[in-house]
């Protein structure tokens, strides 16, 4: 698995200046290049990844051109790969899957097979040697091209340089010319012989990550505005090949089938396992909401845009300690347990406990980032991550299945008033995400009343018999009458006489 590590830079402005120039030339012919791949697709058939290009079209050299034409079928390929997908969908869930009729599963497999291989546009198709008739792959170009004109198509007038040997080199110099840059990129500029070479910082992180470097760079440019006024500054990386992650060496990893996992702000990560992993997250995060607030509230009242350079320091710095944390909590949980399957909540981290401003920094950077790098480690570690609905699952028992809201009567404490079962809260509440997984009662677009009849409904087929059998002053009975969520349930399960009457 390939990973980008981000090196700093110390390019001087004509440097700068030469790397924009390359920049937004390569930009324009990668724009060209893929309207040719566009043609070439829809002509023959087929991306060329290898095929001709008109040097009278683009200002960069043969060599930019041939990587960039890589890096553009690429993107292209990624984005057919999605829309193909579509089409089995469409053809899967279409009347077709439910006509048992020869001729209808006879079409059904010929379109399939044509998406399968990509072969939308040929004009000429074999399957088990028998042509596909022409009608059959009128539909699926049809069909495909429906796919295509709903989705928009890769723009390239804001990518990024994938950068081969061919024109960008690191090299570590025999002689240090600076102790502080160890790294010197050369890089090939629209002048044909004359390249610029830039220093690199080195990277602790990238230094200490296991894996093996790559002749490949990446040069982007930074979301944002320089100080400078230009948009955005630059940024080049440098691309390594981890190490694999499973070894002999170390401590053995628990193997494990599936993990729930339960995320709030009080405990950052409570596993099904009984885990409870970063404890102190609330007390960092009230302490940056108290400076964040006095500092937003004493510019209103001065009169002055809330947004200044002291707020943005303080901003980065909440991102950049929900991104540590996040990233040792996840980091350590998974060295050491390796599942087949994660299961997750809808996240949120939103806490009445934080401001207002706070709980939405929180909420967009921290879910966003929690999920970025769990699917990071997923790719890593070979797991699978499905995410179910969070509803009721704080007041469900992970035991018995009863949900009730006098379930939980803390943040920390859970006992349930079916069972008694008594347990922290949040290791419940993992347990319960994790029995969850593959059911598609609890789906994430099904509403909170579908969720909360969904686990009566499983508590109900393991306990009606048992419950219908209660005399009326039993102490379970009064427990599950005296529950408002049962109330359409009542009569039902107690058909006679209950103790609400």
């Amino acid at each position: 698995m390939m990973r980008t590590y981000p090196y700093s830079h110390a390019a001087t402005a004509r440097k700068e200046r030469q790397i924009w120039d390359v920049l937004r030339a390569y930009r324009q012919s990668a724009q060209q290049i893929a309207n040719d791949q566009w043609k070439s697709l829809f002509i023959t058939g087929g991306l060329e990844k290898d095929g001709p290009i008109c040097p009278a079209d683009h200002v960069i050299s043969k060599r930019y051109r041939q990587t960039c034409q890589r890096q553009v079928v690429g993107v292209l390929k990624s984005w057919l790969s999605n829309r193909k997908n579509d089409f089995r969908m469409l053809v899967t869930h279409s009347s077709l899957g439910k006509d048992p009729t020869e001729n209808g599963e006879r079409l059904r497999i010929q379109l399939l097979f044509i998406n399968k291989h990509g072969l939308w546009f040929k004009d000429r198709v074999v399957m088990r040697k028998e042509v596909i008739p022409p009608e059959v792959m009128r539909l699926a170009r049809n069909l495909f091209r429906r796919l295509m004109n709903k989705h928009d198509k890769p723009s390239f007038r804001h990518v990024g340089m994938a950068l081969d040997a061919k024109v960008a080199r690191v090299d570590t110099p025999n002689k240090a010319r600076s102790a502080a840059f160890p790294y010197w990129l050369t890089l090939a500029t629209l002048n044909p012989r004359k390249p610029i070479h830039i220093p690199l910082y080195e990277n602790p992180y990238a230094l200490a990550a296991d894996g093996d470097e790559k002749a490949f760079v990446q040069i982007n440019v930074r979301r944002g505005t320089a100080s400078s006024g230009r948009p955005g500054t630059l940024d080049i990386a440098r691309i390594k090949e981890a190490a694999p992650v499973f070894s002999l060496e170390g401590p053995r990893p628990l193997i494990v089938d599936t993990l729930g996992i339960d995320v709030g702000l009080r405990t950052l990560v409570a596993t099904s396992m009984g885990e409870l992993l970063g404890r102190n997250l609330m007390d960092r995060l009230s302490h940056l909401d108290a400076q964040i607030s006095r500092l937003a509230a004493e510019r209103q009242r001065q009169g002055l845009p809330v947004r200044s350079r002291r707020y943005d320091t303080l901003v980065n710095r909440l991102r950049s300690f929900l991104k540590n944390e996040i990233g040792r909590v996840l980091n350590g949980l998974f060295a050491r347990v390796h599942p087949a399957k994660v299961v997750i909540e809808s996240l949120d981290f939103r806490s009445p406990d934080l401001s207002r401003r706070l709980n939405r920094l929180v909420q967009n950077f921290g879910r966003t980032w929690f999920r970025q790098k769990l699917d990071m480690l997923s790719e890593q570690y070979g797991f699978l991550v499905e995410e179910v609905h969070a509803a009721y699952s704080s007041q469900t028992c992970k035991s018995c299945g009863y949900v009730a809201k006098n379930n939980r009567s803390s943040q920390a404490k859970f006992h349930c008033r079916f069972c008694g079962r008594k347990a922290h809260a949040d290791p419940n509440g993992a347990e319960v995400i994790r029995q969850r997984r593959s059911l598609p009662e609890y789906a994430l677009w099904r509403s909170k009343r579908q969720i909360l009849q969904a686990v009566i409904g499983h508590f109900l087929k393991r306990y009606s018999g048992r419950l219908s059998k209660l005399q009326v002053d039993s102490a379970l009975r009064l427990v599950v009458e005296g529950n408002p969520y049962f109330a359409d349930h009542r009569a039902a399960l107690w058909p006679r006489n209950t103790t609400t009457d």
